[in-house]
């Protein structure tokens, strides 16, 4: 969260991670959403992720959200 950002974009952030190392940056990423009201765009193929981290969802199938 280098530079203060307003909006963060996380391309598949939890990635080859363990349970528990996913857990921890799911949770700081929802300490930075809430905490400092940042907005994120996140690409996931993890519905459990989205759901997790998100509060709108959008889902994009051959090319149309």
């Amino acid at each position: 969260m280098v530079g203060d950002p307003v909006i963060i974009f996380l391309d598949e952030p939890t990635t080859g991670l363990d349970p528990e190392n996913r857990r921890q940056l799911w949770d700081i990423l929802s300490n930075q959403r809430k905490e400092y009201n940042r907005s994120m765009v996140l690409t996931t193929h993890s519905m459990e992720e989205a759901d997790v981290l998100s509060n709108k969802i959008g889902i994009i199938k051959d090319g149309v959200l």
